[in-house]
This record gives C-alpha cells, sequence and structure tokens, in this order.
C-alpha cells in the first residue's frame, strides 16, 4: 500500500505544481474575455429592454385607437364634407390632399361643362356636376349650392 499511497501523492504534487505553474497571462484574458461577454450580453438585455418598452408603448396605442375609434366614427358620421376634406387635410400629407382636390375640382369642371352643352341651365348643370362628383369619388366629395356658384361661376 504504500507505494500506492506514494505513487498518488506524487501525482497529487505534480498536479499542484501544473496549477502553480500556469502562467497569469492566460488568467488574465480568460478574465478579460469573460468580462467582454458580460459586457455584451449586458447590452444586449438593455437592448431588448428598450425594444419591449417601445413594443409595448405601440400596443398601447393601437390599444386606445380601436377604444377611441368607435367614438371618432360616430363623429365624422355628422360631419359635412368641407369638415371631413379638412380633417383629412390636416392628418394626410398635403401633396396628396392637393392632388386629390385639384382631380375632383378637374372633374367637377368636366362634369359641369359636359351638361351645360346638353342644354342644362346653369344651376341645373351645377346640381348634376356634383351629383356626378358624389357618384364618383363618394358623398364627402360634394359641395354645397354655394360653393358650386363660387366654384363655378
Amino acid at each position: 500500500m504504500k507505494k500506492k499511497e506514494k505513487k498518488l501523492k506524487k501525482k497529487l504534487k505534480q498536479e499542484k505544481e501544473k496549477l502553480k505553474r500556469r502562467p497569469k497571462a492566460s488568467d488574465e484574458a480568460v478574465v478579460q474575455t469573460l468580462t467582454d461577454k458580460i459586457k455584451r450580453l449586458k447590452s444586449e438585455l438593455k437592448d431588448r429592454d428598450k425594444l419591449i418598452g417601445s413594443l409595448q408603448k405601440r400596443l398601447k396605442k393601437s390599444a386606445d385607437k380601436n377604444g377611441k375609434s368607435d367614438n371618432k366614427n360616430d363623429k365624422l358620421k355628422g360631419r359635412s364634407g368641407a369638415a371631413k376634406l379638412l380633417r383629412s387635410q390636416r392628418t394626410a400629407r398635403i401633396g396628396v390632399a392637393q392632388k386629390q382636390a385639384w382631380k375632383q375640382h378637374g372633374f367637377l369642371r368636366d362634369r359641369y361643362e359636359y351638361h351645360l352643352e346638353n342644354g342644362q341651365a346653369k344651376e341645373t348643370a351645377r346640381a348634376m356636376a356634383n351629383r356626378d362628383l358624389r357618384d364618383s369619388f363618394g358623398d364627402e366629395a360634394g359641395y354645397s349650392e354655394q360653393e358650386l356658384e363660387t366654384i363655378l361661376s
């Protein structure tokens, strides 16, 4: 038994010496890589927390919009065409709204001239052009009689 014990002790000593002989540079390198990894993971966590926060805000906004949309639709039904057009101009891009307005105005003028050429009176031609405009672009695109008189004079 003594030989086996001596061999075991000798092996233990050799292993301890190997551990002691290990250069410090590798320990420092390991420590440095681990700290870098920790920093990287912490930054990823912060980024994901920010992402989660922004997604939660978007979710709340969309939930609020869905809740308010019923009331908003009820309010919009009671408004006239001019109020709807003004509201759409505020929310939409200006260029798109102007292009749409010019399209409607051109259509209205063309239909007015068409009805005049067919022998209709001015007031009747205005009313028919307005009806054609509403049929083509929807009820919100129509105008009142006074507006038609100023536009198509």
